[in-house]
This record gives C-alpha cells, sequence and structure tokens, in this order.
C-alpha cells in the first residue's frame, strides 16, 4: 500500500482480561483500530497528566495516540482483535516493565520514600523477566533476586 510506505501494522489478539502493559513510543503515534471483540485504551496526557479511557465496543471504533504518550490496552472479551497502525516502519517502544526494573531500587527510595524491600517485593513478579507486553505476569515461582 502506496500510503503506508514509512509505517506499519501490527496484530493484536487477546483474550478478556489480557492487558498490553503499559508502554509508550518515542519515535511514533499509533492509531488502534478494533476489528473484533471489546477492549478499553488508556492514555495518560503528559501534558496535563490528565487520564484518557476509550472503550471500543464496536468493529470499526479507532483510538488515536500521539509519539511519545504512556498508554496500555486492556480485551474486556474474548476473541479481541486489534490493528495497531504506526507512522515508522521502525518504530520504538518502552515498556513498562522494563522500566520499573531497571530503576534502581535506591531512586525509588531517593525520589519517592519507598523503602526498597518494599519496591522490591512490589517488582519481584516482573524482575529479570523479558517485558511482560500481554499480561499479567505468571505467580511468582523463583528465589528473589537482590537489585541495588
Amino acid at each position: 500500500m502506496p500510503a503506508m510506505i514509512g509505517g506499519s501494522l501490527a496484530e493484536l489478539r487477546m483474550s478478556k482480561g489480557s492487558v498490553r502493559e503499559p508502554h509508550w513510543h518515542t519515535n511514533s503515534w499509533e492509531l488502534v483500530y478494533l476489528a473484533s471483540g471489546s477492549a478499553t485504551v488508556g492514555i495518560l496526557n503528559p501534558n496535563n497528566d490528565q487520564l484518557l479511557t476509550y472503550q471500543l465496543r464496536k468493529a470499526g471504533e479507532t483510538v488515536f495516540i500521539p509519539m511519545g504518550y504512556w498508554h496500555w490496552i486492556k480485551a474486556d472479551s474474548d476473541e479481541t482483535l486489534l490493528l495497531l497502525f504506526f507512522n515508522n516502519d521502525r518504530f520504538q517502544t518502552q515498556n513498562g516493565s522494563s522500566m520499573l526494573t531497571k530503576t534502581p531500587l535506591k531512586v525509588y527510595e531517593e525520589a519517592y520514600h519507598i523503602d526498597p524491600k518494599t519496591m522490591e517485593k512490589a517488582l519481584d513478579p516482573i524482575e529479570g523477566k523479558s517485558p511482560v507486553v500481554i499480561g499479567p505476569p505468571p505467580p511468582l515461582s523463583r528465589k528473589r533476586r537482590r537489585r541495588r
């Protein structure tokens, strides 16, 4: 499709309760198109910290997500199919799980006054794993690792 030169398309299939983890794209906007099922798209506007929530219920409904906006998608029914359009054929994604687990525990203490042991326990289900992407992560089944 000549109109898609420099852009890309991804297919996202989800079952009820699945979540495409919070993330943002540093070099692309995203258009979410509902092909079937139902989903909720959450977006945090970085200009005013307003949380925007869109419920997609009918095939053909869309949500536009500007470049750099923190967002996530939750399937509200089984057999949800979304088509994701990007204006970059090499779009970059920063996943929330990577951002959270790669931040040293000391920074959470210094910036937010969160006890490092409390934060370590909270992050344990996702620590040391690949990005969650579609979650939630499986139940905790490994020994704790220390991150400092």
